[in-house]
């Protein structure tokens, strides 16, 4: 049987062997065709290829942005000052005609928004021209007072000045009647800020030629009227003789007169009265301030008023020792400089004369 078998296994022809294909799994690529599955084939069967599918190339586009509309209307927005002068540079806007203009007026430090000629809210024609005109603000005031240096009484309403921030100022003292300008306190030049400021004029009265504060007494060695000023009105009352006063002032009027202050709106004449420096000091035996001439020895003249006389006193601020007609001849021995800078002449043991009422000679010079 075995030699049966070997023989048809060599004449009969031998069975081709079925192939199964194995699965095959596509690969994605874009730019390539996928290949489709082969059918398995069957003994006996023909083969037929089917046609090659190609599929489409897709190419993914940008996403395309709208182009925006070019601009068909230029409106110039001028920043000026009331005198059209440019503040900051001009604002240049673009857009399309009728559509809304979209912006806000800038602030500029120390300005404030005044009118706007040429107006819109839309750019209403291919090109347009606005104006934005500024005021400048107004700074702090200056307010001047005018008081009387001596009294301390305000002579007039404070005056009030006032101006434009930055701008420069400058005051002058304003006249008064009756009264000079004495000195100034405060800023008289510069420019207009924020700040306020304030200036104070002193005055002096023109009759007063000299002021001296003092604390002392005075010993009235006779009724006294009271007057309301030195020269002034008559209060109708008179301060007894015998009686003690303290003083605060002392005044030397251009007429050689002089008169004590006793406080407030006080005055009486100095004649028949003795200073003294204490309340308990005797009455027959004044204090006297001790003055110490410095060493000043020339020649002049009184220089005062053609044909009138001028005072001389025992000491400056003192007693009047006599008058000296305009023109005389002085022979100065001394010089006195006191706390007001105001300069006295000794021309005797107790003579003095105010250096305003003296001319000097000149020196001859090598």
């Amino acid at each position: 049987m075995a030699f049966f078998d070997w023989l048809r296994r060599l004449i009969e022809p031998k069975p081709r062997r079925e192939t199964v294909p194995q699965p095959v799994t596509p690969r994605r690529r874009a730019s390539k065709p996928v290949d489709p599955p082969v059918a398995p084939v069957q003994p006996s069967q023909s083969v037929v290829t089917p046609p090659v599918l190609t599929a489409p190339t897709i190419t993914l586009q940008p996403h395309a942005q709208p182009t925006p509309p070019e601009p068909t209307a230029t409106l110039v927005v001028r920043l000026v000052d009331e005198h059209d002068r440019a503040l900051q540079p001009a604002l240049v806007m673009t857009g399309r005609l009728n559509a809304p203009v979209n912006y806000r007026f800038p602030e500029i430090p120390g300005y404030a928004l005044s009118r706007i000629h040429g107006f819109t809210q839309d750019f209403i024609s291919e090109y347009g021209l606005t104006t934005v005109i500024y005021r400048r603000l107004l700074g702090k005031p200056i307010i001047g007072y005018l008081v009387d240096f001596d009294s301390g009484r305000l002579l007039e309403l404070p005056q009030i000045h006032r101006g434009k921030l930055g701008l420069a100022y400058t005051l002058t003292p304003p006249t008064v009647a009756h009264y000079h300008i004495f000195q100034a306190q405060g800023p008289q030049r510069g420019t207009f800020t924020n700040q306020a400021k304030r200036v104070v004029y002193f005055y002096r009265r023109d009759s007063w030629e000299t002021v001296q504060r003092v604390q002392q007494y005075v010993f009235l060695q006779a009724d006294h009227a009271v007057y309301d000023e030195p020269n002034g009105r008559d209060y109708g009352y008179q301060f007894p003789a015998d009686s003690l006063w303290r003083l605060f002032m002392i005044i030397t009027l251009t007429d050689g007169s002089v008169w004590y202050n006793l406080g407030g709106n006080q005055w009486l004449a100095a004649h028949d009265t003795l200073r003294r420096e204490h309340r308990l000091a005797h009455p027959a035996l004044p204090q006297k301030r001790l003055w110490h001439p410095e060493a000043f020895e020339r020649l002049g003249s009184v220089d005062y008023v053609p044909g009138s006389a001028v005072s001389i006193y025992t000491e400056p601020y003192g007693e009047t020792a006599g008058q000296l007609a305009h023109g005389e001849a002085l022979d100065i021995r001394g010089k006195i400089v006191d706390d007001q800078q105001l300069t006295w002449y000794q021309i005797g043991p107790e003579a003095y004369i105010n250096a305003r009422y003296a001319r000097l000679v000149p020196t001859e010079t090598a």
